[in-house]
């Protein structure tokens, strides 16, 4: 996966997250906290085993 692409997806799933939060007042922070860790946990994966920076 080249770091557009890592770009692309956390760009992504940081919508989703704007998205839900605006959608669902009701939504707490641990949850929706817990949301984001459950889509970016397999991305931070696949960047670790590319070796690639998530910082970058």
């Amino acid at each position: 996966m080249e770091t557009m692409d890592i770009q692309e997806e956390f760009k992504q799933i940081l919508e989703y997250a704007i998205q839900r939060g605006n959608e669902n007042e009701q939504i707490t922070v641990k949850e929706l906290v817990s949301e984001l860790a459950t889509h970016l946990k397999p991305l931070v994966e696949k960047t670790n085993a590319k070796g690639l920076s998530a910082t970058r």
